[in-house]
């Protein structure tokens, strides 16, 4: 988002009413679940947005994976997450008449013998027993011409978000609703009439609200391919099957060069990681890059501005936006409407 000073701080900064209308500074995804969250409760809500490049949802392919990282670790608040999202995605799956959220078979191929141990043991949690599933022999692979040494298992409760889908439909029912603007924010925008929510990804770092705040926005890389077909799987790297015959392979990391776009070097390291699936026959048909929207200390950034009651913050959910932007959008709605208290984790006040 662009801003320009036209007035001083003190004019345009005044408390907002309590009953104002929202208006929602950004339409990645979490923009449109707040914005459908609050609509939802019955508010008046206007969307606006600038369909600037390297957002991070134009390039999603909407994983939800409980188990993250080399030690396979559980997130807190998994288990309410997914709750959040099924009701969440099942309404307006409904409402809309189309699918947004499908459960999917996941192999973890396993990247060592100290990976699997971890697994088996793991697997004799109670937190984890509804995540971690079988273990799949080495054969079971090698039928699938998919190099797995140390074997896989199946993660259980893995979806899939047709994120670019629910973004479109989001538009169309904002626009259906006369709440939807394509305009660069202004800082001579600002009135006490509204109370502003700015969810615009990485591009937080240009605002000048907020920019204080200790985000650390990455780029990441995604191939789309064609040709060979498998389960969806992930060693760290991941394949994501989709219905219409491609798939997705990622991702990579980039925090420094933010808006260069695809590169030759994060192609050849997705191609790389991703040597366990012998893709003998497939073809890359899209290169794509986006920024996520991350935090130092992986939480997400939510809350009002310290000093300007009518500013507003939903932001930094980073790669695991897709399984737990719906769950802090009903938390931040509850803050604006009912005046409960952000959980400490994710409050920006955090950084006071």
């Amino acid at each position: 988002m662009c801003f320009h000073r036209a007035h001083s701080q003190e004019d345009l900064f005044q408390e907002a009413n309590p009953m104002s209308k929202f208006l929602i500074v950004g339409h990645g995804l979490a923009g449109a679940v707040l914005a459908h969250t609050l609509i939802e409760k019955k508010q008046d809500v206007s969307v606006m947005d600038t369909n600037l490049g390297h957002s991070a949802s134009s390039v999603s392919v909407g994983l939800v994976n409980p188990l993250i990282g080399p030690k396979l670790n559980l997130p807190k608040k998994m288990v309410d997450c997914l709750q959040v999202n099924q009701k969440f995605f099942a309404h307006y799956e409904k409402t809309w008449d189309q699918n947004f959220y499908t459960k999917i078979r996941f192999n973890r191929i396993f990247t060592s013998e100290k990976q699997k141990a971890i697994w088996q043991k793991k697997s004799n949690q109670p937190q984890y027993q509804s995540f971690i599933g079988e273990v799949l022999k080495v054969s079971y692979y090698q039928k699938m011409e998919v190099n797995a040494e140390f074997a896989g298992g199946l993660t259980l409760q893995t979806y899939q978000l047709q994120v670019g889908d629910f973004l479109q439909a989001s538009k169309e029912k904002l626009e259906e609703l006369n709440a939807w603007e394509i305009n660069k924010f202004k800082e001579d925008s600002l009135t006490s009439k509204f109370k502003i929510i700015f969810c615009e990804g990485f591009r937080v770092l240009e605002n000048p609200w907020f920019n204080y705040l200790p985000f650390e926005p990455a780029r990441g890389e995604v191939l789309k391919v064609t040709g060979d077909r498998h389960e969806a799987m992930s060693n760290g790297s991941w394949y994501l099957p989709q219905q219409n015959g491609d798939a997705f392979m990622g991702s990579t990391w980039d925090h420094k060069n933010l808006t260069i776009g695809p590169t030759n070097k994060g192609k050849e390291e997705i191609i790389k990681n991703c040597k366990f699936l012998k893709l003998k026959n497939n073809q890359i048909s899209c290169h794509l890059s986006g920024v996520r929207s991350g935090t130092k200390d992986r939480n997400p950034i939510l809350g009002v501005h310290p000093k300007h009651k009518n500013l507003f913050l939903f932001n930094g959910f980073g790669s695991r936006g897709t399984t737990n932007i719906p769950y802090y959008a009903e938390k931040m709605s509850e803050f604006l409407l009912e005046e409960k208290n952000l959980p400490k984790e994710v409050n920006l006040l955090r950084f006071s």
